[in-house]
């Protein structure tokens, strides 16, 4: 069989299934970055991934540390790439923690949303940070989940703390990540970009004839605004030159036949993860969060499907949550040992794709940061985050073992600031934190 058939077989027989895979079209790019098809510097990037609820603590957490650890039930999938990710025990919000089904609000932002009662405050999540510095892209940063929406289906939020939006739907992810190809729907962009400028510049003259009027902190408030303007404003400027340098050519049949309609758990990720691949692969976005399911559901119909098979009784994903915190032989652990194995796979998946495609000094995951992990070992209890760090060799970061801190010791925004460092964003603090890991760091 010659290699073209192949591949026409090969997507035949995964449209069949209803699924997609990133391999077709990556591999028609020739299996390499667009940074490394122009021989220029590769671009840093950064994709976090939010497990939802508990984890199964007795397989979730290897039982011994340092470079030759035991990996844990749940990491098998990666057993394989040990030496491409860290594990890390202990991390946690410290003063930021809070309690319940809200932990995606402040899982990178580490601030305690309840610290005013009776309201929810929240300040700009580790993501955004790095989407300031790490363009300029046509997405300056994607939102990805289970659900639209805000609240808790989003990991994100902006310089003032505000829920940005995520978006749970394939083709409209991808629509919105690639700059059109039609000559009237080019124009049409060009113009919008157009418009968009003219409100900028009329917003920004109309307030500055009255900051020689105001008082400190009002001028502050006004600077905050027109720093935020001019932001936009290059974004609207990069966002032009993109559209001149033209839509990236891959194989968009493979994406535009994805099946419509209800997804199941697995699917979905699936689905999202081959996007991410071909965002970054392409330099649509280097900046990318992923709610993986919710804190009390979507009940998928793989939650059934587990606790029939671990003949444990059939529960909706918060029930699981709650129930699943006994020996690691009980039914009820074994439900949510099976979803934490098959998120490890779709993990695996996802490494495994962007390790196979050239980049100009390496490959692609060696230039991209992956946060892997939650905000509960069990159901409302905020200590010790499940945290896997995978990626980024050529950023300055070392795998391949197990980290264990003392509890309450370490704070999770340690390894934000250091994440965020490594991909050159110029900060020096992020919410609480104390200085950076070195124990990540090569």
């Amino acid at each position: 069989m010659n290699r073209k058939t192949y591949w026409i077989t090969r997507r035949a027989l995964l449209r069949g299934f209803g699924a997609t895979m990133a391999l077709p079209y990556l591999e028609i790019m020739g299996g390499q970055t667009l940074a490394a098809e122009a021989s220029a510097k590769e671009p840093r990037r950064l994709a976090c991934f939010y497990i939802p609820g508990a984890i199964g603590r007795s397989t979730w957490f290897p039982t011994d540390t340092g470079k030759g650890y035991t990996i844990s039930p749940a990491h098998k999938p990666l057993e394989k790439m040990r030496d491409e990710f860290t594990v890390l025990t202990n991390l946690s919000h410290i003063t930021g923690r809070i309690s319940g089904h809200v932990h995606p609000y402040n899982w990178l932002t580490g601030h305690n949303i309840n610290i005013n009662p009776g309201t929810i405050t929240n300040t700009v999540s580790m993501d955004q940070v790095a989407a300031k510095h790490l363009g300029p892209t046509w997405v300056p940063s994607l939102a990805l989940s289970f659900a639209d929406g805000v609240g808790t289906a989003t990991l994100s939020r902006n310089a003032l703390g505000v829920d940005v939006a995520a978006t749970a739907n394939y083709r409209t992810v991808f629509e919105r990540l690639f700059p059109p190809a039609d000559k009237d729907q080019l124009k049409d962009a060009h113009a919008r970009l157009a418009l968009n400028k003219s409100v900028l510049d009329t917003a920004g003259a109309g307030v500055k004839d009255v900051q020689k009027h105001l008082g400190a902190d009002d001028k502050k408030r006004l600077d905050q605004y027109l720093d935020s303007i001019r932001e936009v404003e290059k974004r609207l400027d990069d966002s032009e030159l993109i559209l001149d340098r033209g839509r990236p050519k891959f194989d968009e049949e493979a994406v535009k036949t994805v099946p419509q309609g209800k997804n199941g758990m697995r699917e979905h990720i699936e689905m999202m993860m081959d996007l991410i691949a071909l965002a970054f692969q392409t330099d649509m976005t280097r900046v990318v969060t992923h709610s993986l399911g919710g804190e009390g559901g979507p009940n998928y119909d793989e939650y059934k499907d587990w606790a029939q098979k671990a003949g444990a009784p059939v529960r909706g994903a918060h029930d699981v949550h709650h129930k699943a915190q006994g020996a690691a032989d009980s039914p009820e652990a074994q439900v949510i040992f099976a979803r934490d194995l098959m998120l490890v796979e779709c993990l695996a998946r996802l490494m495994t794709k962007l390790k196979g495609v050239r980049a100009a000094d390496g490959n692609l995951l060696d230039h991209t940061v992956v946060l892997f992990g939650g905000a509960q070992i069990s159901s409302h209890s905020g200590k010790s985050f499940p945290t896997l760090l995978a990626g980024g060799r050529k950023l300055g970061f070392k795998h391949g073992r197990h980290v264990k801190y003392e509890g309450d010791k370490v704070p999770m925004s340690n390894l934000y600031l250091t994440i965020l460092q490594q991909l050159g964003c110029p900060v020096k603090a992020f919410k609480e934190s104390s200085g950076p890991i070195s124990e990540v760091l090569a």
